[in-house]
């Protein structure tokens, strides 16, 4: 068990580390907008599971052998690279998409103002293979991603006690992490699908599609120029 001095010192630290914007945010924030609620809380649960997995390879040494070899360290960080420039890609081929289904769902003349609001903020049924899908992009995202094997490796032992069995530790601090990731990510795929309806505009949504879009390709490109270990 991490002693409850750590704990208050580990939670704040991770709290900043999981709501920094990055990759994952943008991926929420993008999702939440232009899908709905539903999908962004299941790209959340996947952002939730992709910090098991990190914390599970720091616990099993996976980590360390990513980050010192040159190899491994490198085909992760082009995979999560090329990744990132895919989203964007789609996000950026999807303008005409959107644009076609805000004008389809657009209310007519004959509709009454009353039917035209309760039509724009109905949430959208989310089949279970839809459900998956996005669960799966927020997975893949903060899975490829090389930044945070280096993150895991050097953050979580910081604050374990080396004289006491780690892997217990090591499943409680990165089980905080995931409850962090769910407590922000969560409630913030809600707030936006809230809001959503305010934006069902084909103007704001291509635009946003735009905008996501190259912020996936930035992020991309950052990470495949960056210095391998």
């Amino acid at each position: 068990m991490i002693s409850l001095e750590t704990l208050l010192i580990f939670v704040p630290m991770a709290a900043i580390l999981v709501i920094l914007p990055g990759p994952d945010f943008a991926l929420i924030a993008k999702i939440s907008l232009l899908n709905g609620r539903p999908q962004g809380q299941a790209a959340a649960c996947g952002v939730a599971l992709g910090v098991c997995v990190h914390t599970t390879a720091a616990m099993l040494g996976i980590s360390a052998i990513i980050a010192q070899s040159v190899l491994w360290f490198s085909i992760l960080k082009y995979v999560g690279a090329a990744y990132l420039v895919w989203l964007g890609i789609q996000a950026l081929r999807n303008n005409g998409a959107v644009s076609a289904a805000v004008v389809k769902t657009a209310p007519s003349d004959s509709e009454t103002a009353h039917e035209a609001v309760e039509n724009s903020v109905a949430e959208p049924r989310l089949s279970v293979r839809q459900w998956w899908s996005f669960f799966w992009q927020g997975f893949l995202t903060n899975a490829l991603n090389p930044k945070a094997v280096i993150i895991f490796l050097t953050f979580l032992p910081q604050f374990t006690n080396p004289h006491a069995p780690l892997a217990p530790q090591f499943l409680e601090l990165g089980g905080i992490m995931s409850a962090l990731c769910l407590f922000w990510y969560v409630p913030l795929a809600y707030m936006l699908g809230r809001v959503r309806h305010v934006f069902e505009n084909s103007r704001f949504q291509l635009w946003l599609q735009r905008f996501t879009g190259f912020v996936f390709i930035a992020f991309g490109l950052k990470l495949a120029a960056a210095q391998s270990r």
